[in-house]
Order: structure tokens, then C-alpha cells, then sequence
């Protein structure tokens, strides 16, 4: 897998809190998954600025029905390499090549192997690793990613169809969830007594 793509929880600007937090030994599951979320939401806000960065996904549909290293020379000019060589797969799994039908098998694959990455990372750091908490991982994560699947397919049709990619507005920054132990760090913090009521 290409690293520092969008949708790469091993990307090495993005996925920073959530990789700290599974590394955190005191952290929860919970508090994994809500981080993972968070930014889970924020790289899809980010994947039309970095489609728009490379080649439209279209030249893939064309390039499907030319030689094999021709199509090899078309993914090598894309940033989000993982992406494109899923768009292929999904678009050899619909033989009618509709855009939209392409772009949701991709965006569903994209989620499932971002499940998977991060599943194995956390088996990695060696935590949620029985059998029972990797599975209750792998649910989680599927639900807490579900909803971002149709702005992914939306984003990955539109550069399919060769028309402008544009922000998805159905995703707004998010201000960041402090965690549990930031929220005690800063319960400690001494505040200033009140001034006392002066005697008349």
C-alpha cells in the first residue's frame, strides 16, 4: 500500500491522534473509536483536494481497454495510487462501467480496507486483540464509517465522469474531542480563590 494517501491510516501527516491514542495503554475503546472517527470524517472531507491534485479517474475507464501497461502507466500519475487500483477492480465487477455503479462498489471497498488497517494496527500495538474485542473493532468502525461512504462515492463519481470535483457539504470540520485525560489534566489545574467580600 501507497503511505500518505488520504484514506491510509499509515498516512504520516493525518490519523496522528487516533494512532496516539491506540498506542495510549490507558486509553478506552470507546475513546479509540470516537478519535478514529473524527479523523476518519476529516480525511474524506480532504479526498476532493487530493483527487483534484492528479489525473481524473476517468482516464482508468479508458485506460481499461488498453494494454496492461499502458493502464500501469496511468495509475504511476495518480497521488492516491490505493484508490485508483480499487476505482480498477470495481469497475472490472460492473462490465456496464456506469459511473455511479463504479464509484459505490470503490468507495464501499475503500471503507472495508480502511476497517482492515486499522483492525491490524491495533492487533500491532497489541491492543483489542482477542477475538471478541476485534470483532466488536471491526463493527464499530464499520458503523462510525458508514455514513462517510456516499460522500466518498460522490466524490470518486464526479472525477469518474471528468466533471469538477467539489468540497463535500455534507461535511463540516468537526471541533476536536478533548480526551479523558485532558479533561482531568485540566480539572487539576488550580484556579484563583474568589476575592473575599470586602467588610463595610
Amino acid at each position: 500500500m501507497a503511505e500518505n494517501e488520504v484514506l491510509d491510516f499509515g498516512h504520516h501527516q493525518r490519523w496522528k491522534l487516533s494512532r496516539r491514542v491506540l498506542r495510549d495503554s490507558a486509553s478506552t475503546f470507546s475513546e479509540f473509536v470516537e478519535v478514529a472517527d473524527d479523523e476518519c470524517r476529516e480525511a474524506v472531507r480532504r479526498l476532493p483536494a487530493a483527487l483534484r491534485k492528479g489525473p481524473p479517474l476517468l482516464i482508468l475507464l479508458r485506460a481499461l481497454r488498453a494494454s496492461v501497461t499502458g493502464l500501469q502507466e496511468v495509475v504511476a500519475a495518480f497521488t492516491e495510487k490505493r484508490l485508483a487500483n480499487v476505482v480498477i477492480a470495481a469497475a472490472k465487477c460492473n462490465p456496464n462501467g456506469h459511473p455511479h455503479s463504479v464509484a459505490k462498489t470503490a468507495a464501499e471497498t475503500m471503507v472495508e480496507m480502511l476497517v482492515d488497517q486499522i483492525s491490524a494496527r491495533a492487533m500491532k500495538e497489541k491492543r483489542f486483540c482477542s477475538p471478541e474485542e476485534q470483532t466488536a473493532l471491526r463493527g464499530a468502525l464499520t458503523s462510525k464509517f458508514a455514513p462517510y461512504i456516499a460522500p466518498i462515492c460522490e466524490t470518486i463519481e464526479s472525477s469518474l465522469r471528468g466533471t469538477p470535483i467539489k468540497q463535500v457539504k455534507t461535511l463540516t470540520a468537526r471541533a476536536r474531542r478533548m480526551r479523558p485525560t485532558e479533561v482531568a489534566r485540566m480539572s487539576l489545574v488550580s484556579v484563583p480563590p474568589q476575592e473575599r467580600p470586602r467588610a463595610h
